[in-house]
């Protein structure tokens, strides 16, 4: 099918995938791996180690001036010995995701896999948060070598008739457990199933949950390709693509951490209250917890923002850490997101700062699912990694590669 078609109007799209060949690689799930930007150093050897067709060879690629062309090179090396095999024919892909929660039932998340026309971001497609150049930069690379989406992104569709539309017509095309998720994968290819998933996303706004970076390389990648080649598979990206109501997402938040930080509790004495505390992320959203490093010999404290500093910031600012930290408490503590670390686990980021003595961390709650909304509503966008989406959809279960 060519890409000059019906399908290349569609907001949401089937696309034909490249996937592991079960008859060359006998575990696929040890061929998948976590979204890039969530790979330490350790994992990243993990995970090589895990299979040599782990697809953190082409995310990650080894260090260097030619990484970005090996990972090229190694991805057409897996397509033309039948490593990787393309679909016949576009589909969407049903992916469901089963986690485990210690002392509670489990959960599920669920959505479909799909090709997301790239569109100005505007009414049809919602962002809520903001991107980092260097990851931009490095994202693009990655892009131009490869001319793939090697994982997806993952958006949220209010269309209020989608969530029953995943169901799946058949077993399960792969699946596998990673030790905390099971990860099952299904074929969506009967035409009038494609036709009404695709209809239904397109008539509603789609917010961008995770993968900002990502997009917004997409569409300078598009504007660079588009002149010269004209339309194309590039006026998409690779999506999970889940209802926002009724997801089974979970929305963490992300800690930050900072090597040297100031802690004197006069310096922003005018836009919080400050109360001892213990070190775990605070309860109240907007509120922020500061764990000062044990060069301080402080203990930790509950910063509350007071009612005067709060009502300065937009509602939905005000009930989201990284927002009140950057609006607030930066200025006034000479810091900024520019030396931050970022951490989706505060053990981590407590752990790491054990090891930095004159730095803090601060720990922030989860945002509300309402704050999400209503920020998109009103054209805001949080400060990066404001918010951690869980579980993550797997790199590598279905690739998407530039072909017609």
């Amino acid at each position: 099918m060519s890409f000059r078609s019906d399908y290349n109007c569609l907001m949401f799209a089937p696309f034909r995938g490249l996937l592991f060949d079960p008859a060359r690689v006998a575990d696929r799930g040890a061929a998948t791996s976590p979204p890039y930007d969530v790979i330490d150093d350790t994992e990243h050897t993990a995970l090589a180690a895990a299979s040599p067709f782990n697809v953190v060879r082409l995310l990650l690629s080894e260090s260097g001036d030619e990484r970005y062309q090996h990972a090229a090179a190694l991805l057409a090396e897996w397509q033309h010995s039948g490593i990787l095999a393309l679909d016949d024919r576009p589909r969407f892909y049903l992916y469901r995701m089963t986690y485990r929660r210690p002392g509670r039932p489990d959960r599920r998340a669920v959505g479909v896999l799909g090709a997301l026309r790239l569109v100005p971001f505007g009414d049809r497609l919602l962002p809520h948060e903001e991107t980092m150049q260097k990851h931009r930069a490095d994202r693009m690379a990655v892009l131009r070598a490869t001319r793939a989406n090697l994982d997806p992104i993952i958006a949220l569709s209010s269309a209020p008739d989608l969530a029953g539309m995943l169901e799946p017509e058949d077993t399960p095309r792969l699946e596998f457990d990673d030790g905390s998720v099971h990860h099952c994968l299904f074929d969506v290819d009967r035409p009038e199933h494609i036709a009404a998933i695709s209809a239904a996303i397109s008539a509603h706004p789609v917010a961008l949950a995770d993968g900002h970076h990502r997009y917004t390389t997409a569409r300078q990648y598009r504007s660079e390709t588009a002149g010269a080649a004209g339309p194309g598979p590039w006026d998409s990206i690779l999506a999970f693509l889940a209802p926002a109501t009724g997801s089974g997402l979970r929305i963490g938040p992300y800690h930050r951490g900072f090597d040297r930080f100031p802690v004197d509790p006069v310096l922003w004495s005018d836009a919080f209250e400050n109360t001892e505390t213990v070190a775990a992320p605070p309860e109240t959203p907007g509120d922020l917890v500061l764990v000062a490093g044990p060069g301080h010999g402080v203990p930790p404290m509950r910063l509350h923002p007071l009612e005067a500093a709060a009502g300065t910031l937009p509602e939905p600012w005000r009930v989201a850490g990284a927002a009140v930290a950057r609006e607030l408490l930066y200025p006034r503590a000479g810091v900024s997101e520019d030396t931050a670390r970022y951490f989706p686990d505060a053990a981590d980021a407590l752990a790491w700062l054990a090891e930095h003595p004159g730095g803090a961390v601060l720990l922030t709650s989860a945002l509300p699912d309402r704050a999400i909304a209503a920020a998109a509503a009103a054209g805001l966008r949080f400060p990066q990694k404001t918010t951690f989406f869980n579980p993550k959809p797997r790199a590598g279960l279905v690739l998407r590669p530039f072909v017609a």
